[in-house]
C-alpha cells in the first residue's frame, strides 16, 4: 500500500465513489471533446485535492452529498488550469506523456479547459452550491493573478523571495486552500472553522510548491530542460533565490547574466544544479517547507482529534518527504 493510500484510508470508500462520479463528466459532450477528456481523465494524477476535500469534510463532522460536488468542482478547476498552463508554458509533456496541447494544439487544450471550468459552474448552479461557487471563483481569480504576476516579474527580471511567495500563493496555494475550505463547508462547519481549514490548505499549498521546486534539483545531477527554460525566462524558484542570496552583489549580477543567456544548454544546467546544491539552496528551501507545514498544522490546532485530522497532518508531512 502506498503512502497516499494509507493517508486516504479514512475516506477510501467515498473516494472510489467520487472517482466513478467524476469520470461521468465526459459522457454528455460532443465526440471531439469526449476524446480529449478521455485522454485527460485516463492520466489523472494523485487527485490530492479531492482527497483534501473529503478528509476536511470528515474532520468537520461528516461527508455529505455536497462533499462530492465540492471535490468535483475542485478537480475540474485543477484540470482546467493544467490544460491552460501547458499552453501558457508551451509544454509538450504532462506527467511524462504528450500533453493535450501537444496533441490537439492550443485550441484543443484551451477549449477543453474552458469546458471543465463551465462544467464546474454547471454543477454549482444545478446543486445550488453558491457558497462553494464563491470559494472556487476566489481561487480561480487568485490563480490567474499569480500567473500574471509571474509573467510580469519574469519580464522585468524582478527576483525576490517575497515575490516568489506571492506568485505561488496564487498559482498553487489558492486551489489547495479552496479544497480544504470546501470540504469543511460541505460538512456544515461554522465560518470560523472553514477559515481554519482554508488557512491549513493555503500553508499546505505553499509547502507543496516549494517542495516541487526543490525536486527539480534533487532528483539528478542535472536539472531538466523545462527548468532551464524557466530560468532563461526569469522564473526563479526558491532554491535558486536562496542560492543567489549567498553571493556578493557582483557575483550575483554575473550569475544572473549567465542565466539570461539566449540559450541554456546542458553544461549550463549542470552548473546551475551544482550551484544550487553547493550554496545551500535546498537546505534553506527545506526549512521553508517545514515552516509552512507547521503553520498549517497550527491552524487546525483547535479542531477535535480524529482519524481524518490525523490523515490531514500525515498528508502535510508527506509534502515534506515526497520524492516525486
Amino acid at each position: 500500500m502506498s503512502k497516499l493510500s494509507e493517508i486516504a484510508r479514512p475516506v477510501s470508500k467515498e473516494l472510489e465513489e467520487f472517482k466513478r462520479y467524476y469520470r461521468g463528466v465526459q459522457e454528455e459532450t460532443s465526440y471531439a471533446l469526449r476524446v480529449i477528456l478521455w485522454y485527460v481523465l485516463r492520466r489523472s494524477g494523485k487527485q490530492v485535492r479531492p482527497l483534501l476535500t473529503y478528509l476536511s469534510a470528515s474532520a468537520c463532522g461528516g461527508i455529505t452529498e455536497s462533499t462530492k460536488v465540492a471535490a468535483a468542482m475542485v478537480e475540474l478547476v485543477h484540470t482546467a488550469s493544467l490544460l491552460h498552463d501547458d499552453v501558457v508554458d508551451d509544454s509538450a509533456l504532462r506527467r511524462g506523456v504528450p500533453s493535450v496541447y501537444r496533441l490537439w494544439k492550443a485550441k484543443g487544450a484551451v477549449l477543453a479547459g474552458d469546458y471543465m471550468l463551465a462544467e464546474g459552474l454547471r454543477l454549482a448552479v444545478a446543486t445550488e452550491e453558491y457558497r462553494m461557487l464563491e470559494l472556487m471563483n476566489e481561487a480561480v481569480q487568485k490563480m490567474s493573478r499569480g500567473e500574471l504576476s509571474q509573467l510580469r516579474r519574469s519580464r522585468k527580471r524582478e527576483f525576490s523571495i517575497e515575490g516568489y511567495y506571492s506568485v505561488i500563493e496564487g498559482k498553487t496555494a489558492a486551489l489547495l486552500s479552496a479544497s480544504t475550505a470546501a470540504g469543511a463547508l460541505s460538512a456544515g462547519a461554522a465560518g470560523g472553522v472553514v477559515q481554519q481549514f482554508k488557512r491549513f490548505g493555503e500553508r499546505l499549498g505553499m509547502a507543496f510548491q516549494v517542495r516541487d521546486d526543490m525536486l527539480d534539483y534533487s532528483t539528478s545531477e542535472e536539472i531538466g530542460k523545462s527548468t532551464g527554460n524557466d530560468l532563461q525566462e526569469g522564473k526563479y524558484t526558491l532554491p535558486v533565490l536562496h542560492a543567489l542570496g549567498t553571493l556578493s552583489q557582483r557575483e550575483r549580477r554575473a550569475m544572473i547574466a549567465k542565466l539570461n543567456r539566449a540559450r541554456v544548454d546542458a553544461a549550463m544546467r549542470r552548473e546551475v544544479s551544482r550551484f544550487v546544491v553547493e550554496s545551500g539552496g535546498l537546505e534553506a528551501s527545506a526549512l521553508a517547507v517545514r515552516r509552512f507545514v507547521d503553520e498549517g498544522k497550527e491552524a487546525l490546532r483547535e479542531v477535535p482529534d480524529s482519524e481524518a485530522r490525523r490523515s490531514l497532518f500525515a498528508l502535510a508531512d508527506y509534502m515534506v518527504e515526497r520524492k516525486k
